[in-house]
């Protein structure tokens, strides 16, 4: 017997906005969408915002990027759903043939949605976005709220770390109790480290003021306890925080804090107060390239999970390797599978497909060395595909369309 999965639902629990209105594409945007890093020709004066799509990366830099092997499998995926040849220039040009304007991509990314099963999305919300864009996605969408927004706007204006914290606190319960969201999420490794330390309210207090004049240590300082502040209320509010931890690529903006990226440092500070253990967090991205330290921190403590977002589809060569690293000591319901897609939804649809390709090249293989017997190998992959992504959120998990 052998096993496949291609038939199973697929939750992605870790995603970004989807264009709602862009019908061409070239294949430098296409290319471009899978570069989370440097651009080699981006004008100093003008900083990092560019919209990473369009980049602005020389010819050399781009040929690289085409040949990203995660590109490679875009195209060659692709190729075979639009029936063409498999290289980035035939690929997009089908691509836009078939879709013609805004309710051909709507229709284009239902079927792509179809074609892989995906049963719904939990979107990395961007503060203030317009819910209406959630039509954008053919299943139910739920969101997850990232609360610093509003925490480094409250970082400029407050008058005080207490009424940061009021206003932090007002809109978080506001967007799990009123508006539907189901999870929270931090940075706090690409902002500082994962070394997070205990800081009391009245330390930050008295170097708040710091803070806003920029004394990194006091900047640290306030978001620690504010981070601490919230570790309680998620427990309050029953949902689990996000963490982006790991590395999904760093430019100059985000390479000083790569070193301080693994999820092992995160381990003091959870010892450091029992009460921590309550709050459930989710480490994103796998932790890569700190793969197998994230799925000994999934063992180690009873509120921590793994996200294998990013890695899936960014990794997709070593991706049976990735399953394999995060099974050997992580629970099997504390995975869940992601996808970090933003832009074009051909990268969820990739990442399904990658997914079940790797998971059933992995329990195969368990159950060859008769490490699994086929009933348990089965169980263990919906448990990644969809189910635990149920099982965590099913106290809170609402479709914006039952929001409304």
């Amino acid at each position: 017997m052998t096993l496949n999965f291609d038939h199973l639902p697929f939750f992605d629990h870790h995603t970004h906005l989807l264009f709602t209105d862009k019908t061409k594409i070239t294949a430098k945007e296409l290319s471009m969408n899978f570069l989370h890093g440097y651009q080699d020709m981006d004008p100093f004066e003008q900083g990092l915002d560019a919209t990473y799509a369009h980049g602005r990366a020389s010819e050399r830099q781009l040929e690289n990027i085409e040949n990203l092997g995660v590109v490679k499998t875009v195209v060659n995926y692709m190729s075979q759903f639009l029936g063409c040849e498999p290289t980035i220039e035939a690929v997009v040009e089908a691509r836009n043939e078939r879709i013609k304007d805004v309710e051909g991509l709507k229709k284009y990314t239902k079927d792509l949605y179809e074609d892989q099963n995906i049963v719904g999305t939990l979107v990395d919300w961007p503060f203030n976005e317009d819910v209406e864009n959630e039509s954008v996605f053919p299943v139910p969408v739920y969101r997850m709220y990232n609360y610093e927004d509003v925490y480094f706007e409250q970082l400029k204006t407050a008058s005080s770390f207490e009424e940061l914290m009021t206003v932090l606190t007002k809109s978080v319960r506001k967007a799990i109790n009123e508006d539907g969201y189901i999870a929270l999420k931090c940075h706090v490794a690409e902002h500082y480290t994962m070394a997070v330390r205990n800081v009391t309210d009245e330390e930050a207090a008295i170097q708040f003021v710091a803070a806003q004049n920029g004394d990194y240590t006091a900047l640290e300082n306030v978001y620690f306890a504010a981070f601490r502040n919230l570790m309680f209320e998620a427990q309050d509010l029953d949902v689990p925080i996000h963490i982006h931890v790991g590395s999904t690529g760093f430019n100059r903006q985000s390479a000083a804090f790569v070193p301080e990226m693994d999820p092992f440092q995160f381990a003091p500070f959870l010892v450091s107060d029992p009460q921590y253990v309550k709050t459930k967090i989710v480490l994103l991205h796998q932790g890569y390239p700190y793969t197998r330290h994230a799925s000994l921190m999934a063992y180690s403590f009873p509120n921590v999970y793994v996200d294998m977002s990013w890695t899936l589809p960014w990794a997709s060569s070593i991706f049976c390797s990735c399953i394999e690293d995060v099974l050997s000591t992580a629970p099997h319901t504390k995975i869940f599978f992601g996808t970090g897609q933003h832009g074009l939804p051909e990268i969820a649809w990739t990442a399904s497909k990658v997914a079940k390709t790797c998971l059933a090249e992995v329990m195969n293989k368990m159950v060859s060395l008769n490490l699994m017997a086929p009933s348990q190998a089965e169980e263990t992959a919906k448990m990644l595909l969809y189910k635990n992504a149920e099982a965590l959120y099913d106290s809170k998990k609402k479709a914006l369309s039952n929001i409304r």
